[in-house]
């Protein structure tokens, strides 16, 4: 008969706090990416959109290379934490 592997404790509050914050990344990456895609540019010389654009740009970059760095480190944890099969 096989026996069915629960997660710990641990390893389930590990899972849970990284789904978290895969949905916390997709709401902060699409709320960056969604004002930035809606600007338009304006009609003649106006230096401050180009700044605008591209100084948004940089730091949704940024931003979605912290996102992924943390994602990585607790996806990591919630691959350790994962249940075990007994061993025989």
């Amino acid at each position: 008969m096989e026996d069915k592997v629960d997660r710990s404790l641990g390893g389930k509050l590990a899972l849970w706090v990284f789904w978290i914050f895969c949905t916390y990344s997709v709401w902060s990456v699409l709320n960056d990416i969604w004002p930035v895609s809606q600007m338009s540019a304006s009609i003649g010389f106006n230096p401050g959109v180009g700044k605008t654009i591209t100084g948004s740009g940089l730091h949704t970059l940024f931003g979605m290379l912290v996102l992924a760095i943390v994602g990585s480190i607790l996806g990591a944890i919630a691959w350790y934490t994962r249940p075990q099969a007994p061993e025989v």
